[in-house]
């Protein structure tokens, strides 16, 4: 059909010459401090500082069950407070700033942990007695996934508390409702199937600046399927879902009935289950990965011995327990919390932490999903939420078309592809990706790019849609190539003339 690519000649001219003034990224600070102990608790004791990803309840539920603890009685800790931040430049603000005195990095995947160390936020474990602790409760791997980070020099950097799979939650009465099959891979949930029309979707999916664990999702399925072909898979699943800000948003969509499939990391498949018993989590089948979540000491640590006291928490066998507990219902890396108390309670999340072990997923390439990790996370951001309307206009009017036989399912084939195509290569966009972590004003200068690309893309295929050039008849044909073929004798006979 079309060449819808640019010339990206004029970008990198942009990049390697030209000075652009900083406008700003897209996200601002708005972290907040959570705490509900009195000031005057502490007057005797000591506070811990934790930057966080993980909501209220969790870490409520752990600041009293740390606090009552004689891991904080015996190290005179007798306060919490807990710093909420949902993106990664919110950390980055926060981790850096001395006045701030932050112990902990807690909660959040891979990508925003690397992030940290990669700009010197995170302080390395060398107390030996607690990489010993560590060690002994927590295993270097599990299904093959790595839980520890060390450093070049051999020291530790941040290791794994719970682990979690990736997949998504249906939720069976909508998917009833509609005529819709109970899904099974990730490149089902892009095919015509799952368009309704307009006014319904069929899936809910999370903006990944936002979503980490949506962020992993698209991750996945990039490796799973490569990056351009994935690109195309994961376009036309928004082009049938609703964009929601955060994963819990992307979960209540499901549970309400608002849509049939949410985007979901495995605790929220299960809180959705039991928040509503007609929803299921489902790990798509082969095409998973397992991945921890993280914690680590801060650089700006102030109080190392009652962070430290709360990694020995922690890691314990009761402190994994507490994962376990309805409305967290998180998977621990210690097997041990299994054995506990209220561990032997729930067999139901047995039953998930060996499922999950046996899953066959996909072998996830960590350090290749961190060398297109930004570029990935805006990319989506610029090209399916930005230009969101636009993207289901035209993935609707395809999919009326081929249904009402106006176009073949050749064509539809070639526009799929063309819905599909990417801004760059795999290669370009690890290359970009470094320019984009580093000048934010290039990097706002990029998303402008991939906006106009994607609005252009999307406009081009509309168009030929509802406006398509009429077929001519092989009639027609010929007596325009008559008229063709007599014109060109006249010039002919003209120039000869003036010879």
């Amino acid at each position: 059909m079309w060449n819808l690519k640019k010339n990206r000649t004029i970008l990198i001219i942009l990049v390697l010459v030209t000075s652009i003034s900083i406008c700003g990224t897209k996200i601002t600070i708005n972290a907040r401090e959570d705490s509900n102990t009195d000031s005057s608790s502490n007057l005797a004791g000591t506070t811990l500082k934790i930057v966080t990803r993980h909501d209220f309840f969790i870490t409520n539920w752990f600041k009293t069950e740390f606090l009552a603890s004689d891991y904080a009685i015996n190290r005179n800790v007798t306060n919490m407070i807990f710093y909420s931040a949902s993106t990664d430049e919110e950390w980055k603000k926060l981790l850096e700033d001395p006045s701030k005195s932050i112990d902990l990095a807690w909660g959040g995947g891979l990508d925003t942990f690397s992030r940290m160390e990669y700009f010197g936020l995170l302080k390395h474990i060398d107390n030996s007695t607690l990489k010993s602790i560590i060690n002994s409760n927590v295993p270097n791997e599990l299904a093959g996934v790595s839980l520890k980070e060390y450093d070049t020099s051999g020291d530790l950097v941040w290791f794994g508390n719970t682990i979690s799979s990736y997949g998504f939650t249906v939720n069976h009465d909508f998917l009833g409702g509609y005529g819709l099959p109970v899904p099974s891979t990730w490149e089902v949930l892009a095919t015509p199937t799952y368009y309704l029309d307009p006014s319904v979707k069929a899936i809910s999916m999370g903006n990944p600046p936002t979503s980490t664990s949506n962020a992993r999702i698209y991750q996945i399925i990039l490796q799973t399927f490569g990056w351009e072909y994935g690109w195309s898979i994961i376009t036309r699943m928004g082009a049938n879902a609703g964009i929601y800000p955060g994963s819990v948003d992307t979960r209540a969509a499901v549970v309400s009935g608002d849509v049939g499939i949410g985007m979901t990391i495995d605790y929220n498949g299960i809180i959705a289950q039991r928040e509503n018993p007609l929803c299921e989590y489902i790990i798509p089948d082969s095409q998973s990965s397992i991945i921890p979540d993280s914690i680590a000491l801060a650089i700006n640590v102030d109080n190392q011995v009652g962070a430290e006291a709360f990694l020995e928490f922690l890691v314990s066998p009761e402190g994994q327990s507490n994962w376990l507990r309805e409305g967290l219902d998180r998977l621990p890396v210690n097997e041990d919390a299994f054995n506990t108390a209220y561990g032997q309670t729930r067999v139901d999340m047995y039953t998930l932490f060996n499922d999950t072990l046996a899953n066959i997923g996909i072998e996830f390439n960590e350090t290749l999903a961190q060398s297109y990790n930004m570029i990935s996370i805006y990319y989506f951001h610029e090209t399916i939420l930005t230009e969101h309307t636009k993207l289901r206009n035209t993935w609707g009017e395809m999919v009326k078309q081929v249904l009402d036989g106006n176009i073949t399912s050749s064509q539809f084939s070639t526009y799929v592809d063309d819905l599909g195509e990417t801004y760059y290569t795999e290669q370009e966009a690890i290359d970009a990706n470094a320019i984009f972590i580093s000048d934010p004003g290039l990097a706002s200068a990029m998303e402008g790019e991939w906006e106009s690309f994607a609005e252009n893309k999307y406009d081009l295929i509309y168009e030929s849609l509802v406006s398509p050039i009429p077929e001519i008849s092989p009639k027609i044909q010929l007596i325009y190539l008559n008229v063709v073929v007599i014109l060109l004798v006249s010039l002919i006979r003209k120039k000869r003339k003036r010879n």
